[in-house]
């Protein structure tokens, strides 16, 4: 039964993340704002509450084992992130953008490889808490510098809301933003469903809290993050699909790795810090591909291999 209604909860997550992806898209428009602030701050605020949630209520209940799921999760999430996110972007751009130019500011994936290795790094030092103030900073400047540069995508185009689909017509910025509160109200309970399910599937497979929260955490709490790459590329926005993903990989690296220094002690496992690299590692493909440093087609190649890594990482 608990695999049925994962099905059913990751179905429910792909439609509220259209839901979200159109009232942000027509807001953007109305309000006339460039769709890089929309996918890379905006979106991903919206889309990696759950990744924030997560470790948050898991440090809160202060057990054990609540205490390996939110680091496992904080760990996890960019993992999967990456890996799959950067290697469907990949995808997609051998397939249908070969002659590409300027295809993304790369500036941007800096931001998450300081702060991720930091992370890491952090693991070693003998003071953790200090650096909370250092994360903070860091997405700080990230959002900082998006707005400041208000650069456009140039895939701004007009869209019609879905409540007005529905007959509703007028006060389109009001039903953008009552559209989007919902689909953010509704989101955290489908999620929850989804992670009580997957739960049940990990007792089934008897594995421990460390293994479920870095492979099934990541499942339900990067789907938001996937829809809306997978929605934006449909639409044929591919910098706001990039934008996106790399603004929830910068959010991911700064706010719950600032909740793990506070709360625990932040000694991270062998496990956890092989996924980490896995993470910078696929990062850093991506980079070099987009940046014609390495042919495309070599860098899925890569992307592959380290996908096989993954699977045989959870193994």
């Amino acid at each position: 039964m608990d695999f049925i209604l994962i099905v059913v909860y990751m179905i429910l997550i792909y439609i509220l993340a259209e839901l979200i992806v159109n009232a942000i898209d027509v807001l953007a428009y109305e309000l006339k704002i460039p769709e890089g602030i929309t996918s890379s701050v905006i979106a991903s605020l919206v889309t990696t509450l759950p990744e924030f949630l997560v470790p948050l209520i898991s440090f809160l209940k202060g057990s054990v084992d609540t205490t390996h799921i939110g680091l496992g999760s904080i760990f996890g999430g960019p993992m999967f992130l990456s890996v799959f996110g950067f290697g469907f972007m990949l995808l997609v751009i051998e397939a249908k953008y070969k002659r590409f130019k300027d295809l993304y500011d790369l500036t941007n994936i800096l931001f998450f490889l300081f702060a991720f290795n930091m992370a890491l790094l952090a693991n070693f030092l003998p003071f953790k808490k200090p650096l909370v103030l250092l994360f903070l900073l860091i997405y700080a400047y990230f959002v900082y510098v998006q707005f400041k540069s208000r650069k456009t995508t140039g895939e701004e185009e007009k869209e019609t809301l879905f409540f007005s689909k529905l007959g509703i017509k007028g006060y389109t910025k009001t039903l953008a933003v009552v559209q989007g509160v919902l689909v953010i109200l509704a989101l955290p309970f489908v999620i929850d469903g989804l992670v009580l399910s997957i739960d049940g599937v990990s007792h089934l497979l008897g594995w421990d809290s460390y293994k479920s929260a870095i492979v099934f955490s990541p499942l339900a709490t990067e789907l938001p993050e996937l829809s809306n790459a997978f929605i934006w590329v449909r639409k044929g926005k591919l910098k706001s699909s990039i934008g996106n993903i790399v603004g929830s990989l910068v959010f991911q690296s700064c706010m719950p790795v600032s909740l793990g220094l506070w709360f625990t002690d932040w000694h991270i496992p062998n496990m956890l810090m092989v996924g980490g690299f896995l993470s910078i590692l696929s990062t850093l493909i991506f980079s070099l591909s987009i940046s014609k440093a390495i042919n495309l087609r070599i860098g899925i190649i890569f992307i592959i291999f380290i996908i096989v890594l993954y699977f045989l990482y959870i193994l």
